[in-house]
């Protein structure tokens, strides 16, 4: 069975960055992250919903930051 649960190392690996891109973007609010234990050096745990949450966020920003079709044909204009 596959854990709903990813360690920083595991999502480092997964997402292809550095263990402590992980670590800041749980710091600053980007990732959701549970700690197992009660100790400051309990490790973190990162959801699979919390990940997918992000992943849609960003391909929302993505289609709004995207030009429209409308925006590309008036920029040839002005580059001829």
């Amino acid at each position: 069975m596959e854990s709903e649960f990813y360690s920083i190392k595991e999502l480092a690996v997964v997402l292809n960055v550095h263990s402590n891109t992980i670590r800041r973007a749980i710091k600053k609010g980007h990732l959701i992250a549970i700690r197992i234990g009660d100790g400051r050096r309990s490790p973190y745990r990162i959801s699979k919903k919390s990940i997918e949450a992000i992943h849609q966020s960003i391909l929302k920003d993505m289609a709004n930051k995207a030009p429209k079709a409308k925006e590309i044909d008036e920029n040839k204009k002005s580059l001829f």
